[in-house]
């Protein structure tokens, strides 16, 4: 299979908050690695493929947020003991770009690049 990522995944714990669909509680997760593209995360909330996903993500060792909506690209139910959990795979729709400089800056600077 070819790799189509145009940006470097690092694995790194991020918080992000977003709005459950249906109760529009917020959820809450970390990442289980990110890039300037997208991330993934795992939840107990099973998102549908193709939504626009609001989120917030708090980047570690710092005390700013940012605001990005996501695009849901991929789903995969996780095998666990109680209740279902689910890995998320979603692409950033839409990132200020001084938010998108502090992300990337901030990737750069875990992974040594």
């Amino acid at each position: 299979m070819q790799e189509r990522r145009t940006h470097i995944r690092v694995t790194t714990p991020v918080l992000i908050e977003f709005p459950h669909p249906v109760t529009m509680k917020t959820e809450r997760s970390f990442t289980y690695d990110v890039s300037e593209g997208g991330l993934r995360f795992p939840t107990e909330v099973k998102l549908p493929i193709g939504r626009d996903l609001p989120m917030t993500l708090s980047l570690p060792f710092q005390n700013s947020t940012f605001h990005a909506v996501a695009e849901v690209m991929w789903v995969r139910e996780i095998a666990r003991i109680g209740a279902t959990q689910y890995e998320i795979g979603v692409r950033f729709r839409w990132l200020e770009d001084p938010d998108r400089q502090r992300l990337s800056h901030h990737l750069r600077a875990i992974s040594g690049v």
